[in-house]
């Protein structure tokens, strides 16, 4: 998860919680338990809800679940995901993204990490309801720190989740040690400010109140130079920003109206409306949604 929307920040700030330091991303996904949108923890009542915890694609979408699905299949699609796939799926929150790629890609394998026991214990429980355990296994583990074997997988995604680690760039260094030539890296993340400037005190906080470490805010031409520089080559990058900020602003505001993850149905938005999301959204970081891959050398560079 990115973050919850610019005005739910403002909401929370102006009751002081945004000072309450979260530790760690850990800690920070505890305190949101079950929902995307801060507050609106229901403690797995509900088990139909779909657990998804991306912003969402809603180029298309006018309900969450489908925007996150949306975003799932950006992804899958820009790993190339296919069922001569080992795949590493790291910050995979409740395995949701993971169960759809099994049924969209036929992916052969995917492999969780993710640091938040209260998710991986949730997530095994809803892979064994549906019979995937031999398809996908999940279990406690930091990104920064891989425990696999060196070239072990044939690709590695990190939906919405990357910026939380400290680093993202050790994330990368891991990802490359642990995919097989020709294999390639597939992100949904955030990115800062073209040029990166100084950020700013509110993003500062805004940063820090969502277990985001500043060292991980830098702009996409930042972002390419580091993982080229790690040894990963055909890089892309699509920037979804549009499609995502607005929408997931207008999902929060009817969820906090009192909705349901089902009832709250986007309208078509103006492009007043995202223009002023997006120049407000502007203030707190990652002002860029962006996709990127690249991929392992095929063959290890002399």
């Amino acid at each position: 998860m990115l973050f919850s929307t610019v005005k739910s920040f403002g909401r929370f700030a102006t009751r002081g919680v945004l000072f309450r330091a979260k530790g760690n991303a850990q800690d920070y996904y505890n305190y949101i338990g079950d929902d995307l949108v801060e507050g609106m923890h229901e403690g797995f009542v509900n088990p139909n809800k779909p657990l998804w915890l991306n912003l969402g694609y809603w180029e298309r979408a006018q309900t969450y679940p489908q925007a996150c699905e949306a975003m799932a299949e950006l992804l899958g699609d820009a790993a190339q995901l296919n069922p001569d796939d080992r795949q590493l799926d790291v910050g995979f929150g409740f395995a949701e993204q993971d169960l759809y790629w099994v049924k969209k890609y036929n992916v052969g394998h995917i492999t969780g990490l993710n640091i938040t026991a209260m998710q991986v214990e949730r997530a095994r429980q809803r892979v064994r309801e549906r019979g995937l355990e031999h398809r996908i296994t999940l279990g406690v583990g930091s990104a920064t720190s891989v425990p696999f074997d060196n070239e072990s997988f044939t690709k590695v995604t990190a939906l919405e989740c990357a910026f939380h680690f400290m680093t993202r760039e050790q994330f990368f260094h891991e990802a490359f040690r642990v995919l097989k030539p020709g294999g390639r890296l597939a992100i949904a993340d955030g990115a800062g400010p073209e040029g990166n400037p100084p950020p700013t005190l509110r993003a500062r906080m805004y940063m820090h109140y969502h277990s985001a470490p500043m060292v991980n805010l830098y702009d996409i031409a930042e972002y390419e130079r580091i993982l080229k520089n790690i040894g990963f080559v055909n890089f892309q990058c699509r920037t979804i920003e549009r499609e995502v900020y607005p929408a997931h602003n207008a999902y929060t505001m009817l969820r906090i109206a009192g909705r349901t993850v089902e009832n709250a149905v986007i309208p078509q938005l103006t492009d007043k409306y995202k223009d002023r999301i997006l120049k407000r959204w502007g203030k707190y970081g990652f002002t860029r949604y962006v996709i990127i891959s690249a991929d392992k050398p095929a063959v290890a560079a002399e």
